[in-house]
């Protein structure tokens, strides 16, 4: 086996090595709607209320609030990076959940639990990309995957305490982003039921309603908090439109490929288990714990499987039980495949290095018409004291203005332009003349950004 002081070291550099592109990229993507939704919500009070330029999101509001908590204490000039330690955390923390759940499915071998976390930790979904980003996927994922772990325990060992944090913790995963999180415990619970034989747990009283009031928290929340069956009704739309507007040839190829790049993702270990079955026909037997894991991983990609539209971001709650059950085969490997194993783990984690100072900042912030900031920092210097207003709400659009909130007052946030103000600054993404006179037109990551002076 490996040695246990030189795994946990690693296990240390790769968990520290989620940090290191925190200060350095700019906004991606996404990122700035989050950061902008948090900001609006601090400044506005309204703490179970997602805006975006004044208008009600109806999205629940747990990512914010973290996110929100990071930034009073890290300063909201560094707003960028706060959704990313709260992604971090979320991953850490599932992390230990993967090394907890190892070290109940895999005992005998102290070192079992650390290999488990190091495999999780170097999945490249989650190292390189998911893991950090300042998206709600990670911390999303996190509470579904720790829901399932608990709901394991209750339904194996017939715990009540088990039950009531698995609800607790898919109740917290829809306060972080949507109603999707039920329908995968759900299948999670059914797999486990069959799997252990738990059936009779389905007619215990206090089991019954224990769960029917944990699916009544989001109708609670939904009655009492936000305009009635919003966020349930933009998540059943969205459900809708994955199946919309798709031909055979679509389903045919999502069919084949999104099993394929779920397993690609997750390299190095799923390629190295690949390479050594067919180069070297190792061969693997699955004891009744990997069947299940299995079995759930089936069952809860099944719904993004069967839709054409579904992205592999929707995969990041699944990839810890991915890691246990390539705990459980990596396992089954001799003593030199395994040493293997971790030395391509450590390659792994060095190219992080690299990864975060050089390669990703290249894609996406160095080359020509990439720097977001400097924009920012230019469209204040034509402002100055003049509001500025938007009709931008693509990603660069939220980008700039993530940027200039947070170097101006508080009480002075960029509002949506309503079509009546005068005297403002106007940022949009398409040329309109109606707005006044155009002071000056950026080309941003395959976008465009006009600044309009509105007299």
């Amino acid at each position: 086996m490996i040695k246990p002081d030189t795994l946990k070291i690693v296990v240390l550099f790769a968990a520290l090595a989620m940090l290191l592109p925190l200060p350095v990229m700019q906004y991606i993507g996404e990122e700035s709607w989050y950061t902008m939704s948090a900001y609006e919500m601090f400044v506005n009070h309204k703490w179970w209320h997602q805006t975006l330029f004044g208008w009600d999101l109806g999205k629940p509001p747990l990512f914010n609030w973290l996110t929100i908590a990071v930034a009073e204490v890290i300063g909201w000039e560094h707003l960028e990076i706060a959704p990313r330690i709260v992604s971090v955390v979320s991953t850490w923390a599932s992390a230990c959940v993967v090394f907890l759940m190892a070290r109940r499915l895999f005992p005998g071998h102290d070192t079992t639990p650390w290999l488990a976390t190091l495999i999780y930790l170097t999945m490249g979904e989650v190292f390189f990309w998911y893991g950090w980003l300042g998206y709600a996927d990670a911390t999303f994922g996190f509470f579904i995957f720790s829901a399932i772990i608990c709901l394991w325990i209750a339904i194996e060992d017939n715990k009540l305490k088990w039950f009531i944090v698995s609800l607790l913790l898919i109740s917290l995963a829809f306060l972080v982003k949507n109603f999707s999180c039920y329908a995968i415990y759900g299948l999670a619970g059914m797999v486990l039921l069959h799997r252990f034989q738990r059936w009779h747990m389905l007619s215990n009283p206090l089991f019954l309603a224990l769960g029917l009031l944990g699916l009544a928290f989001p109708w609670a929340y939904q009655t009492y908090f936000i305009q009635f069956g919003s966020s349930t009704s933009d998540t059943l739309i969205h459900a809708m439109l994955n199946f919309k507007g798709f031909g055979i040839l679509d389903y045919v190829y999502h069919w084949i490929s999104y099993p394929l790049l779920f397993i690609a993702r997750a390299f190095p270990m799923t390629i190295l288990l690949v390479w050594l079955m067919w180069k070297n026909k190792q061969r693997y037997q699955l004891s009744p714990y990997l069947i299940t894991l299995i079995c759930l991983l089936i069952a809860c990609i099944a719904p993004f499987w069967v839709s054409a539209a579904a992205t592999p971001r929707y995969l990041i709650p699944f990839y810890g039980l991915f890691a246990l059950l390539l705990t459980g085969l990596v396992l089954q490997l001799d003593h030199d495949k395994l040493k293997l194993a971790f030395k391509i783990m450590v390659i792994i984690v060095i190219i992080k290095v690299p990864y975060s100072f050089g390669i990703l900042p290249y894609i996406k912030d160095w080359r020509p018409e990439r720097d977001i900031k400097i924009v920012a920092e230019e469209i204040m210097q034509f402002t100055g004291e003049k509001p500025l207003r938007t009709q931008n709400d693509v990603s660069i659009g939220l980008s700039l203005a993530a940027y200039i909130n947070v170097r101006t007052p508080h009480d002075q946030f960029i509002h949506w332009y309503n079509g009546k103000e005068r005297q403002v600054f106007i940022l949009t993404e398409v040329e309109e003349p109606l707005f006044g006179k155009m002071i000056k037109h950026w080309r941003l990551q395959g976008t465009n950004a006009y600044l309009y002076w509105q007299q």
